[in-house]
């Protein structure tokens, strides 16, 4: 095969990436647009825009956005084994350690504790050593510190908000971790909802 030939078909390959990632974008914002606001009934809305959402992921399956609205969807659907589908496609694609600990809440969801909690684990894990080189990271920190309650470690979760409050953060930052019990979604949140106790618009509610 000539030089020619091989950059023509190099070109349309990418040509064709490109209008695939293009199309999922699209796809993305219909969904978008469906969930928030479509005048549907809530199941209808949520079922549509999961349509919407596998479509964007069929053009292009390491659309973020696309993979984490479809969390949201199936959350809302209770659909277990699906989040954990999710969960892992995520963390084949990024080594953020928030993702372990999102799939360590879906196994435990499930009724899978034993393995949730060495999800939990590796996410701490993950955690501890990227602060070691990265410790005023006010984005990592505060997943850090969710990660650490969902687990059960409420004691180092606290402490890590308390240590916060003496770093070198902006004024809003600061005032984001005063605030951040008041406006955190606890895992308990999260499980009532999952088991009927209360609504999905409760969420978040004291």
């Amino acid at each position: 095969m000539n030089i020619r030939l091989t950059l023509i078909l190099i070109s349309c390959l990418i040509l064709t990436s490109c209008r695939q990632s293009e199309k999922s974008k699209e796809m993305m914002e219909q969904a978008m647009d469906v969930y928030l606001y479509a005048e549907l009934n809530d199941d209808i809305k949520i079922d549509s825009s999961l349509v919407l959402t596998n479509k964007a992921l069929e053009f292009d399956d390491q659309n973020f956005s696309a993979l984490n609205h479809k969390v949201t969807l199936l959350f809302r659907k209770k659909d277990s084994k699906g989040l954990i589908q999710v969960a892992d496609k995520l963390i084949e694609l990024t080594d953020k350690p928030f993702y372990l600990g999102q799939k360590a809440m879906f196994l435990e969801l499930e009724g899978k504790i034993d393995e949730a909690n060495v999800y939990y684990s590796r996410a701490i894990e993950k955690y501890d050593y990227y602060l070691k080189s990265d410790t005023l990271n006010f984005d990592l920190l505060i997943e850090y510190v969710g990660i650490l309650e969902a687990s059960g470690d409420t004691t180092k979760a606290n402490k890590t908000l308390t240590d916060m409050k003496e770093m070198d953060f902006e004024d809003y930052q600061i005032e984001m971790i005063d605030l951040y019990k008041e406006q955190a979604v606890s895992k308990k949140q999260l499980i009532k909802y999952w088991t009927g106790e209360i609504e999905y618009e409760q969420i978040g509610e004291k």
